[in-house]
């Protein structure tokens, strides 16, 4: 790998402090055990592996540009026709025929609306929804924009070119000579076959039809982060099994937390007319088969780029993109006009990890065409988040309303411009006045849900939203209606069922009945921010504080054969679990139980009737409010359970209800053998379940239901927990953009609660008596501030008395002195606080006169 890609996998897991020194443990250690199986390369393979000893062989290669060509950028990239049956997290571009209907796509990109994320040239399917970008499609209709894009006036792709370049490149790849070894070996208790290599940068492993068919999948044990570069000769070629890959010396099945580590992963079939994937797990790995029908039989998800001359597939495709710039094996290919793109990227870090309030941060942004062309009209954007001031940017950048923009025109090919945003952390409020006894707050959950028709034999990913900064609870898909003699309810199977984001759910669900069916999909909300102060005395202040779960859920991944199988994860101290969730990879399986668990955990139980691999999941709900104006709220959270009994062959409706002023917010059920859950619907006052006995018997299960309070705790004074400050910078440009998947970049600030007492915006304006002033304290009460000249003479400008908020950002005005009246637009000067709790705070300001 480059040095250039390992500082991107480093910036992508830098959004926390702990997680990234946990991260740069993990490599050290991954680092370590590498170097010594080098040294050890006489000896036998690691425990598990029954192969030859492993011989070293250095690998030459070079660093390419754009090495998918026109690819590059594309989830889907296909030169001819073929068939769809769910969504695409990333762009596509076919160059035929595309058989979809309600296709989703786009809903991993953040590309701008004018960007071109969905191409079809041939006809195509009754209608898709886009998430994100514009469409080339002909007719022009049948496209649901949902971020803003359009229709397109001509076709960007040249996809005669684009293939022709590609099955060069692919031919050229494919003759590279092997640097790694491939042998049968054990993972996950499984007979899988092992790619072994030592090389640091690139690993070149050459397969054949029949070693590929020979093992139950895939295992890679290569040096962490390293390139794999997997040349498959013959025509016709099954990808079978599992695939596995291993860090720290334990391997993991592929899912998408593990392959963020692993996007340089590259399957070449130079040679194949027909590719086959037959997979129980997801597949990690870009896959390219210019030549080669590309035919995906069973799947969790593909997590990489499918490049093929045709594409049928009924399963998610996810983004996980090849690097716009890898090191692979030297070749002459030259690539065609229509592939020489631009491709901007921008990479943002900050000064430090962990400040107090008032701390300076210093934003570095390093904008970049790492493409082939000229990149014209770069503009980069920071749209700078609550908890931070803007101070100062470098130049051409200017602010306005808290977004940073900065137009930098035109970048050649390898140039790049850095830039610079300084920030001022807000403090974050400290102990306020004594708590008022009936101080509180109202909550106001509430539930979405959307329709779901299924035609025989089709898989479809549903996906509900909450309002923007709300919670899911959770979400649920109830199965209604299956057509009258063509199936059971149990016929409509759910893959997956979880929490994308911290306020979004998704379903990929699967009608086996050989009719029609019928199901909703539903979500619980919590509210992002809790109602004004409800203060039965009258004296309510007008205040509301912010809800917040952690934006990473808690997950397992587990490996099972058939039988009950159980397993279950934790939320750290001072959180609780919400939106519990799974997602299956191949084989079968129906959730039998989802319920808490001892402290702050929950227990997943699920019968397996085929082996699988399940990820179960939840997501972390901070029990403690924000803190505003010196004071936080507690949530009340309570447990109501069920148990009832279910007749022999029955299908009953049993309803769970919450206790007055409370609202159910995530439904829980245990269920026996032979007993399925088709859902349930939430009412919010109560929990309607819908449960299937398929035995001669009858059964007793367990429904029951989370609930929480209508109102917080009264006010509790202070604050121990930090905050995370997350800001994501942008790049655009005027250019055809290669790659959009790099044009953001996040970088995260924790905010420590302390005793430092108030900071202040940089920029003061002048006003004809007065000068206006932002001030944000982490102390409430009252404090004298002075504003002086920064000459040596240190005249007085301004002074005023003000009342301190903690915790909140004020607007104050302080009065003009004779000598503030007559100071100079852009004067610098010092501005000082003496408040009466904490310590004094002196900062530099600039003098502003309006217009």
């Amino acid at each position: 790998m480059s040095m250039e890609n390992r500082g991107s996998a480093r910036r992508q897991h830098g959004a926390r402090p702990k997680v990234r020194a946990a991260i740069a443990a993990a490599t050290t250690v991954a680092a370590v055990t590498a170097l010594s199986f080098v040294a050890l390369s006489a000896s036998p393979p690691a425990s598990g592996l029954t192969g030859p000893p492993m011989r070293a062989v250095a690998t030459s290669c070079t660093t390419v540009t754009q090495p998918l060509g026109a690819a590059t950028g594309w989830t889907e990239f296909v030169e001819g026709s073929g068939h769809r049956g769910s969504e695409s997290e990333g762009s596509i571009a076919w160059g035929g025929n595309l058989d979809a209907s309600g296709m989703t796509v786009g809903t991993r990109l953040t590309s701008a609306a004018g960007t071109a994320t969905l191409v079809v040239a041939g006809t195509h399917g009754q209608y898709f929804n886009l998430q994100k970008g514009s469409a080339y499609v002909s007719p022009k209709s049948g496209v649901n924009f949902n971020g803003g894009g359009t229709y397109l006036a001509s076709n960007p792709v040249d996809f005669a070119a684009a293939f022709t370049d590609l099955r060069s490149r692919s031919t050229a790849w494919g003759s590279a000579a092997a640097t790694g070894t491939a042998a049968p070996g054990t993972a996950g208790g499984n007979t899988v076959l092992v790619l072994t290599g030592t090389d640091p940068t690139l690993n070149v492993f050459s397969l054949t039809p029949a070693q590929l068919t020979s093992a139950n999948g895939i295992g890679y044990d290569v040096p962490a982060g390293s390139g794999v570069l997997v040349n498959v000769s013959g025509s016709a070629v099954t990808l079978q099994g599992q695939v596995w890959i291993k860090q720290g010396g334990t391997y993991y099945q592929a899912n998408d937390s593990v392959m963020e580590s692993w996007p340089g992963i590259l399957w070449n079939f130079p040679t194949a007319t027909t590719v086959t994937m037959s997979v129980g797990s997801a597949w990690g790995g870009t896959i390219l088969a210019p030549n080669a029908a590309l035919t995906i039989a069973s799947v969790g998800h593909t997590i990489g780029q499918m490049v093929a001359k045709t594409f049928s597939s009924n399963y998610e495709t996810h983004q996980r993109l090849y690097p716009s710039s890898a090191c692979l094996p030297p070749t002459t290919t030259t690539p065609p006009p229509s592939a020489n793109r631009s491709d901007v990227r921008v990479v943002k870090t900050a000064s430090s990890p962990a400040v107090h309030g008032g701390d300076t941060v210093t934003y570095t942004l390093e904008a970049k065409n790492v493409g082939l062309d000229d990149a014209t009209g770069v503009v980069v954007r920071d749209a700078l988040p609550t908890g931070v001031t803007f101070d100062s940017a470098s130049s051409p950048c200017t602010q306005s309303s808290g977004v940073v923009s900065c137009s930098i025109g035109t970048l050649t090919p390898g140039q790049a411009k850095v830039l610079t945003v300084r920030v001022v952390a807000d403090p974050i409020a400290g102990a306020g006045p004594a708590a008022h006894p009936m101080a509180f707050h109202e909550l106001t959950p509430y539930k979405s849900e959307v329709q779901v028709d299924l035609d025989p034999g089709q898989t479809r990913t549903v996906t509900v939203a909450c309002g923007a900064g709300d919670i899911l609870g959770d979400g649920s898909l109830r199965v209604d209606h299956v057509d009258q003699g063509t199936g059971a309810p149990t016929d409509v199977r759910v893959l997956s069922s979880e929490s994308t984001a911290v306020g979004t759910w998704k379903a990929v669900v699967r009608n086996d009945a050989t009719g029609r069916a019928q199901a909703k999909g539903f979500v619980v909300c919590l509210p992002g921010l809790t109602e004004y102060a409800d203060r039965q005395d009258g004296g309510a202040s007008r205040h509301r504080h912010a809800l917040s779960a952690d934006a990473a859920v808690v997950a397992t991944t587990q490996a099972w054969p058939a039988g009950r199988r159980t397993a279950s994860v934790a939320c750290p101290t001072g959180t609780a679990p919400v939106a519990p969730g799974f997602s299956l990879s191949g084989g079968a399986a129906t959730l039998a139980g989802s319920e808490p668990a001892a402290g702050n955990g929950w227990a997943f139980t699920m019968d397996v009737a085929a082996p699988t691999t399940a990820t179960l999941s939840v997501r972390c709900l901070r029990t403690t409010t924000s803190a505003v104006l010196g004071h936080t709220h507690d949530l009340v959270l309570a447990h109501v359970v069920r148990t009832v009994s279910v007749p022999a062959g029955a299908t009953v409706e049993e309803q769970v209800t919450c206790a007055d002023q409370a609202k159910g917010v995530v439904g829980t059920w245990s269920l026996p053998a032979g007993v399925q859950s088709l859902g349930n619907d939430p009412r919010l006052k109560a929990r309607a379940f819908r449960l299937l006995n398929t035995t001669a018997a009858a059964q007793t299960a367990t429904v029951d239901l989370e609930c929480l309070g209508d109102r917080t705790t009264v006010e509790t004074r202070g604050t121990v927990d930090p905050l995370v400050v997350v800001n994501t910078a942008t790049v655009t440009s005027t250019s055809v953009d290669a790659d959009p998947g790099n044009n953001s970049s996040t970088a995260s600030v924790t905010v420590q609660p302390g005793s430092t007492t108030a900071s202040v915006a940089p920029l003061v304006v002048a006003r004809p008596s007065r000068l206006g002033v932002r001030i944000v304290s982490s102390m409430p009460g009252s404090g004298f501030v002075v504003v002086r000249s920064a000459g040596r003479d240190g005249r007085v400008l301004a002074r005023g008395r003000v009342d301190l908020l903690a915790g909140t950002a004020q607007r104050v005005h302080l009065r003009l002195t004779a000598a503030g009246r007559r100071v100079e637009d852009g004067a610098r000067a010092w501005l000082r606080i003496d408040p009466t709790r904490g310590p004094g705070v002196r900062r530099p300001v600039v003098v502003t006169r309006p217009g």
